[in-house]
């Protein structure tokens, strides 16, 4: 849930918001390149422009089966019908950079709601699972009717194939490295990369998938309070 302020508006659940924002905004312009590394894709919406880092800057699908927008989500097939979804979450914090942690948390994050059974759709990433188990287990893709928006699913299906032929002869695919010195610390395209925590912020409410443990959300919060009173002015 998105908290609202002492005494007003009873709080909205992150579904309820991004329905809100989405209701305002219009894809003007979207752009897809390749890299070494993988795809970029760029967008203009009516909430922004050009000078807009999702246009200078875009999100990054890391060949071949990654996408990096700060955060990493790998999707693992584990036979025809099932694939294994795994998200890696990075945030940046106050203090002095780098930060290290001795155990790095993580969960399993639920896909339907254990006392009705139905899809959990509060969430960024839940909503995506539900459009993605919404085509079908398999779906039929000669019934598609591709359009402009697609340009970057089907130049990520070209490749697909063009790597896999590569393969098939003998030659490396694409985004192997095989250089030990460049094969240490990739610096990929992130936006906000730049920017610092602001000070007196809190951590940020974690709205890409249900199932956060608490005591994970009181780990950063200790932390944020740990290294923002230690941070210089």
């Amino acid at each position: 849930m998105v908290p609202g302020d002492d005494g007003g508006e009873p709080p909205l659940s992150i579904a309820a918001v991004a329905a809100r924002c989405l209701d305002r905004l219009q894809l003007l312009k979207i752009e897809f390149d390749e890299f070494e590394w993988g795809f970029v894709y760029r967008r203009v919406r009516s909430d922004t422009t050009e000078d807009n880092e999702l246009w200078t800057v875009g999100r990054v699908c890391l060949w071949p089966n990654c996408l990096y927008t700060g955060k990493f989500e790998w999707r693992v097939p584990i036979d025809d019908e099932r694939t294994l979804h795994v998200a890696w979450f990075n945030e940046r914090v106050p203090g002095e950079a780098p930060f290290s942690q001795a155990r790095i948390p993580y969960w399993h994050g639920p896909i339907t709601d254990p006392a009705g059974g139905g899809f959990i759709t509060s969430h960024v990433m839940n909503q995506d699972f539900v459009a993605w188990v919404g085509q079908g287990t398999i779906a039929d893709r000669t019934k598609e009717h591709l359009g402009e928006g697609d340009r970057g699913v089907i130049l990520l299906r070209r490749r697909m194939l063009e790597e896999s032929a590569a393969v098939a002869a003998g030659r490396d695919p694409k985004g192997v490295i095989r250089d030990p010195d460049k094969n240490h610390a990739l610096c990929l395209p992130r936006v906000g990369r730049d920017a610092p925590p602001a000070v007196g912020s809190t951590p940020t409410p974690f709205v890409f998938h249900a199932g956060q443990p608490r005591e994970i959300v009181d780990e950063m919060r200790r932390i944020w309070a740990e290294r923002s009173a230690t941070r210089p002015d």
